[in-house]
């Protein structure tokens, strides 16, 4: 049968529980995936659209350094707006095209 642990075990035991417990804190406080959203209407926007052969989610993305999901919104959004219009579509892939008029 063991004894019991000395005071400095069971300080260094508290301690690292302590540890342990803080980074499950600061697991669940940080802030993933918060991306500032472009104005979609601006002009920097609808220029870099205009440049773009095909206006694609995936090519949104990597052009304004956004996830794809947030680029999907801005499109969505966009075609609502009744500025872009969808082109072509697929099961996993959407073609928009600029509204000319």
């Amino acid at each position: 049968m063991p004894g019991k642990k000395s005071l400095k075990k069971m300080e260094k035991t508290q301690s690292s529980k302590d540890k342990a417990d803080q980074k499950v804190k600061d697991k669940r406080n940080k802030i993933i995936g918060s991306v500032e959203i472009p104005d979609a209407t601006s002009d920097e926007v609808m220029g870099a659209l205009k440049g773009m052969k095909a206006i694609t989610p995936t090519g949104v993305a990597s052009k304004f350094n956004l996830k794809v999901s947030v680029a999907k919104k801005m499109l969505k959004e966009l075609e609502d707006n009744g500025t872009l219009e969808l082109a072509a579509r697929s099961h996993n892939l959407k073609v928009y095209a600029l509204k000319m008029g």
